[in-house]
């Protein structure tokens, strides 16, 4: 089941052909082009699901795949027209800056998803019924983003355009080698430990991944959301873009450096809770894999606003450099240490990411600085430490490491009342922009 959804993703990805960043770009600040965009590029996704399609079969006959895991293929295969439906209309709603509505959206295909595979697990279905269930609630996404197109009003804009894949794929081309490497980014681990580590070793890191993944997806999730709207202020009103992203980034750090430092301490109770006993051997690998979503904040940080400013080469330039350190440290570092090895090098690859990310910015005088970031390192790592050492129930301790977090950071002024202040006239500039002359902007990419 696990290698059919990595088929799966890398195939919904290959599928959108870049499309949905580079439209949500310049829609949002062209709303009187989605109309003619939004028909062109759900023509071009849905002929583009229908030969991933094809090639999902035909790879299934030339790998050598299980006779299930290829029967799951040609299955998982038939969502795709029904995902390039459903990723056609989210961009529409990023592109409107509407962002709970695909929220809504995924959260109610979510619970459908769990609830339909729990009652085929305990009916006793196969992989292929599991599979299944990818399809039907696929399908149901795609009728749910068509109704909430149609009743949101966001289908505006009566410019006709004459638009097409020739006019498209240019632009879009930076942006599809991205989502390329961002679905290999996520996948690329899982597939190194399965060549040279075996299925034990993969499955403990696995359970490790799986909690740090949530955070890693929320992270990419959160910088999504703000994507469009930096992209609109970046040509509306360029200081309140830079005073926006600062605050962002620094709001965001204050809750998931302090959030690595803590789950240190609770690891093994937390494993223990959610896995069993059997979790005990992720323990020490999850230790170090949870420091890696301090430096994916801040490597995700840099690509968004890279893209924001018209580098999306340099965006995918820090994936790959990414994607090429866990290539070149996983194999070696697993073989001599583990899980922990396979870990160590996911925090390596992130960290070096964050470095390269932070000199791009600063090479094109994009700011990129937290206030008081000291003091933030250090109120983090001393209510980790505290959290690792007090001998009290993890609970409590972690509760008390958390005060004391919170009253560090508050008496240092690394917060201050006046920052929710400073967030909501930044917020509501976002909303009324322009304030400044919009800077001009040729409508192609300067790629």
């Amino acid at each position: 089941y696990v290698s059919a959804l990595a088929f799966l993703n890398v195939a919904q990805v290959a599928s959108e052909l870049g499309l949905p960043n580079l439209l949500v770009r310049d829609l949002a600040r062209e709303p009187e082009a989605r109309r003619s965009y939004f028909m062109a590029a759900l023509r071009i996704q849905l002929l583009s699901a229908l030969l991933t399609w094809a090639v999902l079969v035909l790879l299934s006959y030339l790998l050598p795949l299980s006779t299930g895991l290829q029967i799951s293929l040609w299955l998982a295969g038939a969502s795709l027209p029904f995902y390039a439906i459903t990723s056609v209309c989210q961009t529409l709603f990023q592109a409107g800056e509407r962002m709970e509505l695909v929220m809504a959206v995924e959260g109610i295909i979510n619970l459908l998803i769990v609830g339909l595979s729990i009652l085929v697990l305990i009916a006793g279905g196969a992989v292929q019924h599991l599979v299944g269930v990818m399809v039907i609630t696929q399908a149901i996404s795609a009728l749910l983003c068509v109704i909430l197109v149609m009743r949101t009003g966001l289908l505006t804009g009566d410019r006709q355009e004459q638009v097409g894949w020739r006019t498209l794929w240019p632009e879009a081309r930076p942006f599809y080698w991205l989502s390329l490497a961002d679905v290999l980014l996520h996948r690329l681990d899982i597939l190194l430990l399965n060549v040279v580590a075996g299925d034990y070793l993969t499955g403990v890191y696995s359970i490790a991944y799986s909690l740090v993944r949530v955070v890693v997806k929320l992270i990419q999730s959160y910088w999504k959301a703000l994507y469009p709207t930096f992209s609109r202020l970046r040509q509306e009103s360029m200081t309140h873009y830079r005073r926006l992203a600062d605050l962002r980034l620094r709001y965001v750090l204050m809750v998931v450096l302090p959030g690595a430092a803590l789950a240190v301490g609770v690891a093994a109770n937390v494993l223990t809770l959610l896995y069993g006993v059997e979790a005990a051997a992720s323990v020490a690998a999850f230790q170090v894999l949870v420091w890696m979503t301090p430096f994916f904040l801040l490597e995700t940080y840099a690509i968004t606003l890279l893209m924001a400013e018209h580098y999306p080469r340099q965006s995918l330039l820090l994936t790959f450099l990414h994607i090429g350190v866990v290539a070149l440290l996983l194999p070696p570092l697993t073989q001599s240490f583990g899980a922990m090895g396979a870990a160590a090098s996911m925090v390596s690859a992130t960290a070096i990411g964050a470095l390269a990310g932070r000199y791009l910015l600063a090479t094109r005088a994009i700011p990129a600085r937290v206030s008081k970031l000291g003091w933030l390192i250090a109120a983090a790592l001393l209510a980790g430490a505290l959290n690792y050492w007090l001998p009290l129930p993890w609970l409590l301790r972690t509760a008390v490491s958390g005060g004391l977090y919170l009253a560090l950071v508050w008496f240092t002024g690394v917060f201050a009342a006046s920052d929710r202040e400073l967030l909501r006239r930044a917020l509501r500039a976002a909303e009324t922009a322009p304030l400044e002359p919009p800077v001009e902007q040729p409508r192609s990419s300067p790629v």
